[in-house]
């Protein structure tokens, strides 16, 4: 179907009250949420220097394509149906050249999906000459009624989805025709077992890739926002192995948007919230990833203080801007002022500069219905003020809802926003210009006053040249966009004694910043290596050894030194330059490798203790591959000596430890401390966890055989079961602890359960897990699986006889 937009009627807008921001549009009754209710989704668009949106129309009853008129404010539809059914929300994704609409029924927070509630995706091309919109196509992406679903297409042509089904997040993808549907499968890692109240959302990035970002809430230390990555091209099971973006109890909830910084920085935020409960916690964050390292950070955009929910972020690429809208308390002189309420309150931007991310508590109030709570805004997928995205001079609107009067309402800004037109400039070299004496190893490096575009920075713009030369000198040319350093490294080391040009090139051909702004005029300084009679040409020596070569008997907890003689390298110092083997073994022990350029010593610290009565060889190595002073020169030979450590005591030992400290932290009550309690409590509605902490320092070395936890019930037992697990962070205090202070619980240990009151237990511990714990501070944590909670005796009742004690077997 093909609509003309100039036929139709522009839907009236309600006059402006006091204290309203924006602008009300269109009203949407006969459905609810219109603009839904995750930000996952996004329900509007930028094309042909128009903005476009997917509004309910109340005349028709069904979903249809808006056009916004940006010098009225007001929208029009053009006739065209993205949808008929009411209750719906819907993911829209322009790419340029067809527009494509998810529309599926959706469940409530907390409800399972439903099947036999088929999610649709329609194809739509468009026409400049009549700005209109053409019916393509629809097909089926799944069958089921979820709370959240999310779209995005590859290089290769290839739109994927992704939602929560069955506790486990689900995706499915087209064929390379953008329309064609496979059969729907579960993300392969086990991290992708979920609660039925966690969600996802796909994004398209790199150039070649599709990452899922999803939330885990299932109660333990696994919890957080999880990433996987699929090669466009590879097979649709093939995923990277998830890595948390934030982890542990209560990071992560089910909103999430996410956006990509394309080519010129290749980075992807995600705009999510948590589930923190303190006010200093972070309820909302900015989740930034390098692609170029796969390492996240996390930026706090506001506090639980500030009762943010619901946000978006937004790249506004000619401004070098992150704009995130969020719901906040609604503000002074409008009904239902600063209330914090998960009904909705006032639309606010925060914003930061791309290059350093850091936001405050100030912010800007975009939409404001004076009388009645605003919630669930959205806009577009593609990044504001961008050409590589279609959207030169977009500006930037808002859509949200006010549910209590059936209205849309807007915010609009015209233009591209604050064009950075400043050229950056090199604010540092090393060498500095005119230096001599420096060192034939050296890498040449800038550093430019402002984040660049890294594809410019290449080995035709930064450049190294001989005397006389008419080619620069072969190197790799790279840019850490976290410093903003260039660094050339020559492919050889440079000779002895000739000064060298280096040059970073600047205008249109040259190193340009994230803006497009190149560097004024060519950068150019020289610098002198030093001579040949000066350059350091000894390679270094191992001068020491521990243990010593030969030595036995000794403890099997040891760390492997090396002492040189003189200032080594530390790039140099890994785990494949300096190795410990056992016995005939050529396999490594595993093992971190560290280097003190104080003392000159290098220290290899196994990661778990060395085997009993065992030869170990340990091997720092020489040669081009090997160790390296700091003028380059190698170890000239392998470095290798032997030591044995003390046999294994034939004799078993048993200790029993009463805990130094323990303590239980209740969700009901989450800054209290329980410190003095005489009893521990074990519950899982409320949640109630107890803590435990047991000294064993004085078993540093041992071989631990069994481990046992003694406990007695008090006056309430359990028909449940109860978890004894590891716990990391020993720096929690009997009189600090709480539960909004609580450490993270790790992998179990133990279980014991059901049990009756007034009783002594002995829960048999898994020895192999608590063995790294020997020779240190050792805490244990208990929850439970059950509702029936179970109350335990305290080292505070009756004068400590009941304790809970630790009993060790170990020789």
């Amino acid at each position: 179907m093909v609509v003309a937009v100039a036929a139709l009627v522009v839907p009236a807008t309600a006059s402006a009250a006091t204290g309203d921001v924006g602008v009300e549009g269109p009203s949407h009754s006969g459905t609810g949420t219109p603009t839904g209710t995750k930000r996952q989704t996004n329900a509007l668009w930028f094309n042909d220097g128009i903005w476009w949106g997917n509004l309910w129309d109340t005349a028709s009853s069904d979903f249809e394509i808006f056009r916004f008129n940006a010098s009225t404010s007001t929208w029009a539809s053009t006739g065209v149906t993205t949808d008929t059914r009411a209750s719906t929300h819907h993911d829209v994704l322009w790419d340029g050249t067809t527009l494509y609409v998810a529309s599926y029924r959706f469940v409530n927070d907390g409800l399972p999906a439903e099947v036999n509630f088929p999610t649709t995706m329609r194809r739509y091309s468009y026409n400049s000459s009549t700005k209109s919109y053409t019916l393509l196509g629809s097909s089926q992406i799944n069958n089921y009624r979820v709370e959240a679903l999310s779209i995005d297409k590859d290089s290769t042509g290839r739109v994927w989805a992704t939602w929560q089904q069955g506790n486990r997040i689900y995706l499915n993808v087209t064929a390379t025709d953008g329309k064609t549907w496979g059969t729907p499968f579960a993300h392969p890692a086990s991290l992708s077992n979920v609660s039925v109240d966690d969600n996802s959302a796909v994004i398209a990035f790199g150039g070649n890739k599709i990452g899922v970002m999803w939330s885990r809430q299932v109660g333990d230390s696994t919890d957080g926002m999880y990433w996987s990555v699929h090669n466009d091209g590879a097979s649709n099971t093939s995923w990277t192995t998830p890595v948390a973006a934030v982890k542990g109890q209560r990071s992560g909830d089910d909103h999430m948007n996410l956006k990509w910084l394309d080519a010129s920085s290749d980075k992807v935020f995600a705009a999510i919230k948590t589930s923190y409960t303190s006010s200093s916690q972070p309820l909302i964050q900015l989740l930034a990833l390098d692609t170029s390292t796969s390492a996240w950070t996390a930026h706090t955009i506001a506090t639980v203080a500030e009762c943010p929910n619901r946000v978006i972020v937004m790249i506004d690429e000619a401004a070098q801007k992150l704009r995130t809208f969020a719901t906040y308390p609604k503000p002074s002189g409008t009904t239902n002022a600063g209330v914090c309420t998960s009904s909705g309150g006032a639309i606010y931007e925060k914003s930061t500069s791309l290059g350093s991310i850091s936001f405050t508590t100030t912010k800007t109030a975009r939409i404001v219905d004076a009388d009645q709570y605003v919630h669930n805004v959205t806009s577009t997928k593609q990044n504001l003020n961008s050409p590589g995205w279609g959207t030169s001079n977009s500006g930037l609107l808002l859509l949200a809802d006010v549910n209590a009067t059936s209205r849309y309402w807007h915010h609009y800004e015209s233009g591209g926003g604050t064009t950075d037109t400043t050229a950056p400039t090199v604010t540092g070299t090393s060498p500095a210009g005119s230096t001599t004496g420096v060192a034939a190893g050296t890498n040449v490096t800038g550093t430019f006053s402002e984040a660049m575009n890294a594809t410019t920075i290449t080995t035709s713009t930064f450049t190294l040249m001989a005397p006389g030369a008419t080619t620069p000198l072969s190197a790799a040319v790279t840019y850490d966009s976290t410093s903003r350093v260039a660094t050339l490294n020559p492919s050889a080391d440079l000779a002895a004694g000739t000064t060298y040009t280096a040059t970073i090139k600047g205008g249109s051909t040259g190193v340009k910043d994230l803006a497009g702004n190149p560097l004024a005029s060519d950068q150019v300084w020289t610098f002198t290596t030093a001579s040949a009679s000066t350059t350091d040409t000894t390679p270094p020596t191992v001068t020491a050894t521990s243990p010593a070569a030969g030595a036995t008997g000794i403890a099997v907890g040891s760390n492997v030194t090396g002492t040189f003689s003189e200032a080594m390298d530390a790039a140099t110092m890994t785990s494949s330059t300096f190795t410990l083997t056992a016995g005939t073994t050529t396999t490594p022990v595993s093992a971190a490798v560290t280097y003190d350029s104080t003392n000159k010593v290098a220290t290899l610290d196994p990661g778990a203790d060395l085997a009993a009565g065992t030869t170990y060889t340990a091997t720092i190595k020489g040669g081009a591959g090997g160790v390296k002073d700091l003028a380059g020169n190698p170890l000239a030979t392998d470095k290798t000596w032997t030591f044995t450590t003390a046999a294994a005591s034939s004799t078993s030992h048993t200790v029993t430890l009463t805990a130094t400290a323990d303590s239980y932290v209740s969700s009901g009550s989450g800054t209290t401390n329980y410190g003095t309690s005489s009893v521990l409590s074990v519950d899982n509605s409320p949640v109630e966890v107890t803590y435990l902490k047991f000294d064993l320092t004085q078993l540093a070395g041992k071989t631990l055989e069994s481990a046992t936890l003694q406990l007695r019930s008090a006056g309430s037992g359990s028909t449940g079961t109860q978890n004894v697990k590891l716990v990391a962070d020993d720096s929690w205090t009997e009189g600090g602890i709480t539960y909004n202070l609580r450490p993270t619980l790790g992998s179990s240990v133990g279980t014991f359960g059901p049990t009756t009151t007034n009783t002594n237990y002995s829960i048999t511990l898994t020895a192999s897990s608590l063995a790294g714990e020997l020779g240190q501070m050792l805490s244990l944590g208990m929850d439970a699986n059950s509702s029936d909670g179970l109350d335990l005796n305290s080292k505070e009742a009756s004068s400590g006889a009941y304790a809970p004690k630790l009993v060790l077997t170990y020789r």
